[in-house]
């Protein structure tokens, strides 16, 4: 299995820090609305930070979604 190092281009699991629902896989840089509270999450009130999981863009996981 192939290691990814974290960075700019992996993609983070995005939770709202007001209700904690999963909202997507996406880039650090990305930022979205929760459609359960109506919070806007980006990568530095995002829950869960600092406990990441790294997925890289390209990755067949994503089709899960």
């Amino acid at each position: 299995m192939k290691k990814y190092q974290p960075g700019e281009n992996m993609q983070v699991l995005f939770v709202c820090p007001k209700c904690g629902r999963q909202l997507a896989w996406a880039l650090p840089a990305a930022e979205m609305q929760c459609p359960k509270c109506g919070t806007w999450v980006n990568n530095k009130n995002r829950k869960g930070r600092g406990r990441d999981v790294f997925l890289p863009p390209d990755s067949d996981q994503t089709v899960l979604f």
